[in-house]
């Protein structure tokens, strides 16, 4: 009389744990993509979150918005203003700084451009205001553009 035991074979259990491996392998694919979905998301709501307030700021000093004009926000060192202008100037520069911080100091083909320009509609004049702001060689693109009433 044979005595045959419940259990699993040698080949069972090898073939269970290629199942288990190829398993966690696509796991671990899934997780590599949605880190990096989550990291160019967050550097995206951060530009948008610098370029808020950029729209802000420059709706409140619409009486200087054209020193605005055509600023690149790549290289701090080299933002200049009209003499007289220190005030357009520091902000300038402190959006500067907080873009470098935030989503890192400007690569090869990015841009960080502020552009104004007045327009006359009907009896009216505005303000349109465009930013457009690239990070990570431009693989991460913002781009925002108000109307503002001009005084």
């Amino acid at each position: 009389m044979k005595n045959y035991k419940n259990a699993f074979t040698l080949i069972e259990a090898l073939v269970s744990a290629g199942i288990t491996a190829i398993g966690f392998a696509g796991v671990y694919g899934l997780v590599a993509t949605s880190n990096s979905v989550m990291s160019d998301t967050i550097d995206k709501e951060k530009l948008k979150f610098q370029n808020t307030e950029i729209i802000e700021s420059l709706s409140a000093d619409q009486t200087n918005i054209m020193e605005y004009n055509g600023q690149d926000l790549s290289n701090c060192l080299a933002l200049t203003t009209s003499s007289g202008r220190d005030d357009q100037l520091e902000l300038l520069q402190n959006w500067c700084n907080k873009i470098n911080g935030e989503v890192g100091a400007k690569r090869l083909n990015d841009r960080r451009i502020i552009r104004v320009e007045r327009r006359q509609v009907g009896q009216n004049f505005v303000h349109i205001v465009s930013l457009e702001f690239n990070a990570r060689n431009s693989n991460k693109s913002v781009f925002m553009k108000r109307v503002l009433y001009a005084p």
